[in-house]
């Protein structure tokens, strides 16, 4: 018997994989309604910085120290980013790191890890403020009650050349081929994982951003907001 869920119209869900724009147009609709914002990908990071920091090697040790720890996730608006609460210390750019990155990648296909962040998750809404949860399975698994659930998706090359502008802005050096590469890559594990895999959930708005700008996204996204 399928359970009807009674939706939340003040949670704004947006999925996808990475350079579709999540972030971006997350912040964007938090500030025009007044809302939070949830990186879900921050909390994945850091358990990445967790397992360097903290010399947590084992899902076991990570989950424990998660369990015993106050995490609160923070949408920074002067800086237009989210930020974590690790036992009244805020991490930031400690989180935005490509090793993190890479070891929260790792982390996040274990289903301990997974499950232990889930309530860290759907803590982050204030059902008197609302939310906007930025992810990979925000409208499938997180927060499947919202009344409106948004998926973003672009061409690799595309997402590739927005990920290669980030980085030249930082000073790094890239080669479009392996981060085109990279990103194919990381579309198979995300799509195909056994656990979250990424996918739109069955009613969601499925938005292209190839040949959008960020302003044109989110006037597609306010439309079908303001006929809930």
């Amino acid at each position: 018997m399928d359970v009807i869920l009674k939706l939340v119209k003040n949670i704004i869900t947006i999925d996808g994989p990475s350079g579709v724009g999540k972030g971006t147009l997350a912040f964007s609709l938090a500030e025009r309604l007044g809302w939070n914002v949830l990186d879900s990908g921050l909390l994945y990071r850091l358990v990445g910085y967790l397992s360097f920091k903290e010399g947590l090697e084992t899902s076991k040790e990570i989950v424990l120290f998660l369990n015993k720890s106050k995490i609160k996730p923070i949408s920074n608006f002067n800086e237009g980013i989210c930020e974590i609460e690790l036992n009244e210390k805020v991490l930031g750019k400690e989180l935005r790191n490509e090793n993190i990155a890479s070891r929260a990648a790792e982390l996040a296909k274990e289903e301990e890890i997974r499950n232990s962040i889930i309530k860290i998750q759907r803590d982050a809404y204030d059902s008197k403020i609302g939310l906007i949860a930025d992810g990979r399975d925000m409208g499938t698994i997180i927060f499947p009650e919202a009344a409106l659930k948004v998926f973003l998706q672009a061409s690799p090359k595309v997402r590739a050349e927005r990920r290669a502008n980030q980085l030249k802005e930082k000073g790094m050096s890239v080669i479009m081929h392996d981060l085109l590469e990279q990103i194919q890559q990381r579309d198979e594990e995300d799509t195909n994982r056994k656990i979250s895999p990424l996918k739109p959930a069955d009613d969601s708005l499925v938005i292209d951003t190839s040949n959008l700008s960020i302003k044109e996204v989110e006037e597609r996204v306010m439309k079908n907001f303001k006929k809930l």
